[in-house]
C-alpha cells in the first residue's frame, strides 16, 4: 500500500489552470485584426456550409480556382476546420452582426494600400471580418497555445520540477517566446506546433512507465492533426512514431509493434481527412492544393516551391530580422547548448533530448527546402514555430547554469520582446521599436477600429494594459481550495 496526498495533485491542476488563464488572457488582449486565407473556407463552412469560398475568389492571392469548379485556399484545411467551429456555434449571432453591418451607411475607404480591411469596409463587412478575426483568436488560437502551455506545467510537475518553477517555465514559454506573436490570428503553423508538442507530452512518462496504447493513439490524433493543418506535419509524423518506437523498448515484439500500430491508428483519421478533401476540391487524393494553383515566384524552383534545402534560406530562417527565429527570441539560441549542459538540478532525459534535437532538425531542413519561407516578411515569424516548444524547454535547461540575476535578465529580455512585438505586429524588433514611438504602444485592434469609425481616446490603450494586470493578478492572488482528504491507492 503506498500513502499519496491528493494535495499536490490538486494544487498541480489549480496552478496549470492559472497558467492557462494568463496565457489565454494575454492572448485574448492582443489579437490582431488579420484575415488570413485560413479565415475563408471557415466562413463559407459558417455561412453556406461548405468550404468552396468561390464567393471571396479575387479577395486575396491565395485563393484560386480549383481544375472542377469553384475556388479553394492554397493550404491544407485544417486550421479552417477548428476555425469554424466557433463560427458555426454562433452563427446566429455573426449573421446578425453582418445584417447590422451592410444596413450601416457606407464611407469610402480612408486609405486603399491592398489591405483587405479597407474591402471589407467597402462592402460593408469591416465589423463583421473583425468579429470573425476576434473570435478565431480568442476561441481557438488562444486556448490551443494556452491548453499547451498549461499541459507542459502539468507535465514539468509530474517529472520533479517543482510546481512553482514548472509553472514560470510554462508562462515564459507561452509569453517570452514567438509563440504570443503567432497566437494573434489563425494561423496552421502555431496549430501544427500545438499539436507536434502535445503529441511528444503524451508520449513521455517521467517515470519511465510502459508506453500505454491509449496515450499512443491520442498523440496519433495530434500528429495527424499537425499534417490535416500543413505538410510541414509529416515531420511531427515522424519524429512521433520514432519517439513511440523507442518508448515501447523492453516490450515484447508483438506489443511494440501493437502499440505503433495504435499510434498509426490515431494518424489515419486526419490522413484520410485531408486525402478526402484534395478528392473533392481537386480530384485528387494525393496531388497537394499548391499543385493546382496558379505559379509564383516561389513556385519556380523545385516541385511547386518545394526543393533541395537551401542554406541562404536556412540562414535567413534563423538571421534575418523581419523573419528570423533567433531574430525573434536570440534566447532560443541556448537550446542547442543542451547536450553539453549536464551539471543541472531539472536536465530533460538524454533520449528526449535527442528527439527534441531531431524535431528541431527535420523541422529547419524542410522549412529550408519550402521556397515559400521567403514569403515570411509578409505577415513575419511563422514557419519554424513548431519547434519553439521543445527549444525553449532545453534552453531552459542551460539557463539553470547562469547566475539567477543573468537567468532573470535573459527571461526579462526575451519577455519585453515578445511583448513588444505582439503588441505593435510589426515583422521586426526595429519596426516595432518605431511602431512603438510613433504609435504609443496602441494595439492594432485599436487601429482598425479606430478606421472603422470607432472613436478611440488616448487612455484606451492604458486603461486596456491596466485592467490586464488587475486581470492577471487576480488570476495568481485569489487563493485556492485544497482538499484535506489523503487517497490510498494499492
Amino acid at each position: 500500500m503506498v500513502e499519496v496526498s491528493a494535495g499536490h495533485s490538486h494544487e498541480s491542476s489549480s496552478v496549470a489552470r492559472r497558467v492557462f488563464l494568463t496565457c489565454w488572457l494575454v492572448y485574448a488582449v492582443f489579437w490582431t485584426p488579420y484575415i488570413v486565407r485560413e479565415h475563408f473556407p471557415a466562413i463559407t463552412i459558417a455561412e453556406q456550409s461548405s468550404m468552396n469560398v468561390l464567393r471571396y475568389l479575387g479577395w486575396t492571392e491565395d485563393i484560386f480556382q480549383g481544375p472542377r469548379g469553384g475556388a479553394y485556399i492554397n493550404n491544407n484545411p485544417g486550421a479552417s476546420l477548428v476555425g469554424a467551429i466557433p463560427l458555426v456555434l454562433l452563427r446566429p449571432f455573426l449573421a446578425g452582426v453582418d445584417r447590422w453591418n451592410q444596413q450601416r451607411p457606407r464611407s469610402m475607404p480612408l486609405k486603399n494600400d491592398g489591405e483587405l480591411f479597407w474591402r471589407t469596409k467597402a462592402e460593408g463587412r469591416e465589423f463583421y471580418f473583425l468579429l470573425v478575426a476576434f473570435l478565431t483568436v480568442a476561441l481557438v488560437m488562444a486556448p490551443a497555445t494556452a491548453g499547451t502551455a498549461a499541459y507542459l506545467c502539468s507535465r514539468l510537475s509530474q517529472g520533479g520540477v517543482p510546481l512553482r518553477s514548472a509553472a514560470q517555465a510554462a508562462v515564459l514559454y507561452g509569453l517570452a517566446t514567438p509563440v504570443l506573436y503567432r497566437t494573434a490570428y489563425l494561423n496552421h503553423n502555431l496549430l501544427a506546433g500545438d499539436a507536434g508538442i502535445a503529441a511528444l507530452l503524451l508520449l513521455w512518462d517521467p517515470q519511465g512507465k510502459p508506453l500505454a496504447a491509449k496515450r499512443a493513439i491520442l498523440a496519433g490524433l495530434f500528429a495527424g492533426f499537425a499534417l490535416l493543418c500543413d505538410y510541414s506535419g509529416v515531420v511531427v509524423i515522424a519524429v512521433a512514431a520514432l519517439y513511440t518506437w523507442l518508448r515501447s523498448a523492453g516490450m515484447y515484439t508483438g506489443e511494440r509493434w501493437r502499440i505503433l500500430i495504435a499510434y498509426g491508428s490515431g494518424v489515419f483519421p486526419a490522413v484520410a481527412a485531408l486525402a478526402i478533401y484534395q478528392a473533392w476540391a481537386f480530384g485528387s487524393l494525393f496531388r497537394p492544393s499548391q499543385h493546382y494553383m496558379t505559379p509564383t515566384a516561389p513556385t519556380a524552383l523545385g516541385y511547386r516551391g518545394f526543393g533541395w534545402p537551401s542554406p541562404a534560406l536556412l540562414w535567413g530562417n534563423f538571421f534575418d530580422p523581419r523573419f528570423g527565429l533567433f531574430a525573434y527570441c536570440p534566447a532560443l539560441l541556448l537550446g542547442l547548448a543542451a547536450p553539453f549542459v549536464t551539471r543541472v538540478a531539472y536536465r530533460i532525459p538524454r533520449r528526449e533530448t535527442w528527439i527534441l534535437l531531431l524535431y528541431f532538425g527535420l523541422f529547419v531542413l524542410f522549412c529550408a527546402a519550402n521556397q515559400y519561407s521567403w514569403l515570411q516578411p509578409l505577415t513575419g515569424f511563422r514557419y519554424l514555430v513548431p519547434v519553439v516548444p521543445g527549444l525553449a524547454l532545453l534552453a531552459m535547461q542551460v539557463a539553470q547554469s547562469f547566475p539567477r540575476m543573468v537567468n532573470s535578465a535573459i527571461a526579462l529580455a526575451s519577455l519585453g520582446q515578445s511583448l513588444l512585438m505582439a503588441a505593435v505586429h510589426e515583422n521586426s524588433l526595429r519596426a516595432s521599436v518605431d511602431a512603438l514611438l510613433t504609435r504609443r504602444l496602441v494595439f492594432a485592434w485599436m487601429t482598425r477600429l479606430s478606421d472603422a469609425g470607432v472613436q478611440m481616446g488616448r487612455a484606451v490603450p492604458w486603461v486596456t494594459f491596466g485592467l490586464l494586470g488587475l486581470a492577471l493578478a487576480l488570476i495568481w492572488i485569489m487563493p485556492a481550495t485544497r482538499p484535506s482528504a489523503k487517497v490510498i491507492a494499492s
